[in-house]
């Protein structure tokens, strides 16, 4: 890659190129562990020019360790949590780039991103994923930078070719293995409030596999900390999110604002069976995740 490359980002091509070699190289290294190639960096252009490194991330399904995995950790995702106060972040002046064109639960996080600023984009590559750039590219003023990295590339589908079970659940492509029959909306919902949570994955038999509270107040509306995106999250890998139950309880009526717009392109992704929510959900949330088969129960009306 050349700074020309980066052209159509003017003054911020420096800042643009230094984003994608830093994600590259966490991609790299993922991949020399065997985990999931995928990373994520931001880098600010200063006034004086200069590039300063805002994060870097790398995807967490696959962790380094034997822990569980973190599913809801993609390259961005990943990136983004490591800022712990996101409204203090100059998103005007800051390149995001990214090794892989983004997931519906990436480009939901990096839309937020726009509402606080964030004007531009590199995608190393997206051969071998073509993710939802189109909802990104309609986006006001964004500016999308679109290589084809042949590093890139190989790296991604090389992992796919050896690991495939395992890039197909990082997509939310793995079919429930059984048919959601037990769901007690109120019941599931007395049990989250038990664990002092505001949003928690069930499973058929009404244990909780994985609970948050919502800490976007305190990370300056940073939109992976949102309560739902993070018991997905801690409840890990090992499970299919499509055969368990996701119960919210952050608002009376539970709308995009309330739910998140990180947590809704993670329901998307990985389509639970069911959102058990305590009362009224608004069409803007209803409509897109019945669209991809959620089901959604409202303790009110059970």
């Amino acid at each position: 890659m050349h700074i020309e490359d980066f052209a159509a980002l003017g003054d911020h091509a420096a800042a643009g190129l230094a984003a994608v070699e830093l994600a590259l190289d966490a991609g790299a290294r993922s991949s020399a562990c065997g985990r999931i190639p995928i990373a994520g960096a931001a880098v600010a252009r200063a006034a004086d020019g200069r590039s300063r490194v805002i994060c870097v991330g790398v995807n967490g399904r696959i962790p380094e360790d034997s822990g569980p995995g973190y599913p809801t950790d993609h390259g961005e995702t990943g990136a983004i949590r490591q800022i712990a106060d996101c409204r203090a972040v100059p998103w005007s002046e800051v390149v995001f780039a990214t090794t892989l064109s983004p997931c519906i639960m990436c480009t939901r996080t990096l839309m937020h991103l726009h509402t606080l600023g964030l004007r531009r984009l590199v995608i190393a590559e997206s051969e071998s994923f073509g993710g939802r750039k189109d909802l990104l590219q309609s986006l006001p003023g964004m500016q999308i930078v679109e290589l084809t990295h042949p590093p890139a590339v190989d790296m991604m589908q090389r992992f796919a070719r050896t690991y495939p079970w395992d890039w197909a659940a990082d997509i939310g492509e793995i079919p429930p293995s059984r048919l959601l029959v037990n769901l007690n909306a109120p019941a599931l919902l007395t049990r989250l409030r038990a664990l002092d949570a505001t949003a928690g994955v069930f499973d058929e038999n009404g244990r909780c596999v994985g609970h948050a509270r919502d800490r976007r107040a305190e990370t300056g509306d940073n939109p992976v900390q949102a309560a739902a995106l993070v018991a997905i999250g801690n409840a890990g890998s090992a499970i299919n999110l499509r055969e368990h139950i996701l119960v919210v309880d952050v608002a009376d009526t539970l709308d995009l604002e309330s739910f998140g717009a990180s947590s809704l392109g993670a329901c998307e992704l990985f389509r639970p069976a069911a959102l058990v929510a305590p009362g009224p959900v608004a069409p803007a949330l209803r409509d897109p995740l019945e669209a991809v088969g959620v089901r959604i129960v409202t303790a009110a009306g059970s």
